[in-house]
């Protein structure tokens, strides 16, 4: 748990300079499906190259990092760690593009967001346990280490889902307080 706070925390550290440093965007409200995996080559920009941030086709660019989302999937809750409800599981690339070691767990808190509406209400996700299923070890492991610059590691986060029948928004924005890049709408049925 305290690895969490940490993670957050130095999310928000980043956040703040990855907005200061941030490129312009892209289209700011497409709607993408998963697609799945597809072999992609990311290229690394040049130390003195400004990247153009973007959410298009599943990846996110932005000057510090690429996130590529490789694969989607419900869990049921895992009862036996105490879980209520179920879990949507992210699987991702990601590429350090910056200069600094970088952690791709908190790049992803500081970029994405995800979200379900209700009848009444649009409710925030919180981010969930990370998933115990044997094939996410090394992607769990990955999650929360310092990767170096030009690497490139596969990561797994998932969020706790409010209402199953409901669609989660995944929301990619430019560091926590930057400007919004697109969307990728879940369907989970």
């Amino acid at each position: 748990m305290k690895k969490r706070i940490l993670a957050i925390l130095l999310a928000c550290m980043m956040a703040i300079s990855a907005t200061a440093c941030g490129g312009s965007g892209g289209d700011a409200s497409t709607d993408t499906e998963n697609t799945g995996n597809e072999d992609e080559t990311v290229e690394v920009p040049d130390d003195d190259e400004t990247v153009e941030a973007s959410f298009k086709d599943d990846t996110l660019t932005i000057n510090d990092a690429v996130i590529k989302i490789t694969g989607v999937e419900v869990a049921p809750a895992n009862e036996e760690y105490g879980e209520t409800s179920p879990t949507l599981i992210f699987t991702y690339d990601y590429t350090n593009t910056s200069d600094e070691p970088q952690q791709p767990g908190i790049v992803w808190i500081a970029c994405f967001s995800a979200t379900q509406e209700t009848e009444t209400t649009i409710e925030d996700l919180d981010v969930a346990m990370d998933p115990q299923d044997e094939k996410y070890a090394e992607m769990n492991e990955m999650s929360y280490t310092d990767v170096k610059p030009g690497a490139t590691v596969q990561s797994v986060i998932s969020y706790s889902i409010n209402d199953p029948s409901q669609p989660v928004t995944l929301t990619a924005t430019q560091g926590m307080l930057g400007e919004e890049l697109g969307t990728k709408v879940i369907n989970l049925e």
